[in-house]
C-alpha cells in the first residue's frame, strides 16, 4: 500500500526519481538530459523546486510506489503502475498523451550470426532462449505476454556485452540509446543488428504516486500542463533536434 504524503505548500520541491543508467538522450547522467531540459523549463514555469534522486529503475518505481518519492521520471505505462502511480489522463480515463514528456521505441536487435528473427510481433528460431531487457522496463512484461522468457540486465551497456559473448541471442533495446552504443564501439556494428519492426513505441510520463496526486491535484496537473509546454518550446525543440540527428548519425 502507499503511503501518505504529507505535502506542504505548492512551493515545496517536489521529489522525483530518474534511473541511473544511460538512456539517451532523456537522461544522460546526474540530472542531465533533455528530460531534465523539459523540468528545468517547469521549474521556470511554474516557480517550483524539483529534487532529483538517482536510483536502480526498479527502485525508483518502489519508491514512487511507497511514497517515499512523489515521481518517477521517464514511465511508459502499464497496468500494475497504474495500481499505485497516476498518469496524466482525459475525461473518458484514457491517457492524455499530450501531456507526456516524450515518446521513445523499443527494437529487437540481435547478434548478426543468430538465426532468431522478429517477424509480425512474433520470434521464429528463438526456442528456449531467453530475451535480454532492462530490468524493470515494462517492455519486458510486453515481451512475457507473448510467452517469451527474459534475462534482465542492468543497463543497455550490460545487454550488448551480453549479446557480444553470446550470453543473449537477442535483446530489446531503446531506439536512441542503441543509436549511442553503435556510435561509441562501432565494432559493435560487426556483432549486433536491428531486427524488424518496433516491439513498442511507448510515450513517457512524469508518473505520480496517487496518495500524492490525490492531495495536491492541481499541483501535478499544473506540472503535467508545464510539461506539454515545455516539450514544444522551442528551447526544447532545439535541443532535441540537435541531439536526434547527432546520435542517429552513423560515425
Amino acid at each position: 500500500m502507499a503511503v501518505p504524503l504529507h505535502a506542504g505548500a505548492a512551493e515545496a520541491p517536489v521529489s522525483l526519481c530518474f534511473e541511473d543508467t544511460m538512456v539517451y538522450p532523456w537522461i544522460t547522467g546526474e540530472a542531465r538530459g533533455l528530460a531534465f531540459l523539459e523540468l528545468g523549463l517547469v521549474e521556470k514555469e511554474l516557480n517550483l523546486k524539483f529534487e532529483y534522486q538517482r536510483l536502480p529503475w526498479r527502485r525508483c518505481l518502489l519508491e514512487v510506489q511507497l511514497g517515499r518519492m512523489h515521481a518517477a521520471i521517464a514511465a511508459s505505462y502499464n497496468k500494475e503502475r497504474a495500481v499505485w502511480g497516476s498518469y496524466p489522463t482525459l475525461a473518458d480515463g484514457s491517457l492524455n498523451r499530450e501531456l507526456r514528456m516524450h515518446t521513445d521505441s523499443f527494437h529487437v536487435y540481435r547478434r548478426v550470426d543468430s538465426p532468431v528473427r522478429w517477424q509480425q510481433q512474433r520470434f521464429e528460431n528463438l526456442g528456449s532462449q531467453p530475451v535480454g531487457v532492462q530490468l524493470g522496463y515494462s517492455v519486458g512484461k510486453n515481451i512475457e505476454e507473448l510467452g517469451y522468457p527474459i534475462k534482465s540486465a542492468r543497463s543497455s551497456d550490460d545487454l550488448a556485452r551480453m549479446l557480444t559473448h553470446g550470453v543473449l541471442q537477442v535483446a530489446v533495446l531503446q531506439n536512441f540509446e542503441a543509436m549511442r552504443l553503435l556510435n561509441a564501439s562501432p565494432s559493435l556494428r560487426k556483432l549486433m543488428v536491428e531486427e524488424g519492426a518496433p516491439v513498442k513505441v511507448a510515450d513517457q510520463y512524469l508518473v505520480f504516486n496517487t496518495a500524492f496526486f490525490e492531495a495536491k491535484p492541481a499541483l501535478v496537473k499544473s506540472i503535467w500542463a508545464a510539461l506539454e509546454k515545455a516539450r514544444k518550446s522551442k528551447t526544447y525543440l532545439d535541443e532535441e533536434a540537435l541531439r536526434l540527428t547527432h546520435e542517429s548519425r552513423p560515425r
